[in-house]
């Protein structure tokens, strides 16, 4: 009987959590529309490569020069800003 009520009470705290996180001003990083308009006026498919420079597992270096003319796949991963 105890522990229904514990795990009753720890939904009932992760259900509170849920609708209050969002709207506090620690976490509210605004709609995603607004935190990538930046990028996406600048990155469109089919437009140019903005400026950037990457560095490989050995730390070579590499421009956006560098890469001209090979085919090069990028992938990016989303990190969790908690």
């Amino acid at each position: 009987m105890i522990l229904r009520g514990l795990a009753t009470l720890a939904i009932g705290g992760l259900l509170t959590l849920n609708f209050l996180l969002p709207s506090m001003k620690v976490v509210a990083r605004g709609p995603e529309n607004l935190v990538r308009s930046d990028l996406v006026s600048e990155l469109a498919i089919g437009g140019s490569l903005p400026p950037l420079e990457l560095m490989d597992l050995q730390g070579r270096t590499y421009t956006r020069e560098d890469l001209l003319g090979h085919r090069v796949l990028l992938t990016f991963e989303r990190s969790v800003d908690w």
